[in-house]
């Protein structure tokens, strides 16, 4: 076979195969690859973007206000101070109630701390396997899938690849901490503890010839249309906000 006719047949080899390569990429889905500082961009610039976008929705936030009208008569008054006087009687009692289940939470609290603390073992060694095999599969698929150039289209994948080149790496477990556990269980099962106060206060109040008036003002990210809280109104005893909308209120 002459020099000629072997180039003449190499030549229509490799067009041959570069036919298919662009009808495989025309008829398969074509990853485009940009590089990575391109997409690290991207990702940001769309971060940013989310970021700024919910700061200009932050939602207005709602408390109950409540203002007090004294009785008009001394009766009237000394009545309120007794009122005064058991509502300070009943904050006592329901904080020496809260500091009682307090200190008998260590030991439930302790004891969920252990349980979280093997099931965090456990997972951890599970993410270990899964950050090596996500580690050794990147590192494959860096090593023997590389780019092409494909006129009409740029950088992409070699055809047959489909895979995400950039495959998200797997997420550590969060340790857990006593701490937290501790706080969990306090704001379950002591700060849950039924205390009223409040509306007991509010009761003897009105029975001794006072107004109780309630309603709900914005005191944070508010509208123009949105109530305020009035400076003029007397404060309660008792302070108890209550955030949301105003219709939950």
């Amino acid at each position: 076979m002459s020099r000629c006719s072997l180039n003449a047949k190499l030549a229509q080899a490799r067009g041959s195969l570069h036919s298919n390569m662009l009808t495989r990429s025309w008829r398969q889905p074509v990853t485009v690859f940009r590089g990575a500082p391109l997409l690290l961009w991207l990702k940001r610039s769309l971060l940013l973007a989310a970021v700024a976008a919910l700061a200009g929705c932050a939602t207005p936030q709602y408390a109950t206000q409540t203002s007090y009208t004294p009785p008009q008569t001394a009766k009237g008054l000394i009545c309120v101070a007794q009122c005064q006087d058991s509502l300070k009687q009943c904050q006592n009692s329901c904080s020496a109630a809260r500091q009682s289940c307090i200190a008998h939470i260590e030991p439930a609290a302790r004891a969920a701390f252990d349980s979280a603390l093997k099931t965090y073992e456990v997972q951890r060694r599970q993410y270990e396997t899964d950050r090596q095999f996500y580690e050794l599969n990147r590192s494959l698929r860096m090593g023997f899938f590389n780019p092409v150039f494909v006129p009409g289209y740029g950088w992409v994948m070699r055809p047959g690849y489909y895979d995400d080149y950039y495959d998200d790496a797997p997420t550590p477990p969060v340790a857990p901490s006593l701490a937290k556990e501790r706080q969990r269980m306090i704001h379950e099962q002591c700060d849950s503890a039924p205390c009223p106060c409040q509306e007991n206060f509010e009761q003897c109040y009105v029975g001794c010839g006072g107004g109780v008036k309630k309603s709900v003002v914005c005191i944070a990210n508010c509208k123009d249309s949105d109530p305020k809280p009035s400076s003029g109104a007397e404060s309660s005893p008792v302070v108890q906000q209550q955030t949301g909308s105003p219709s939950a209120n």
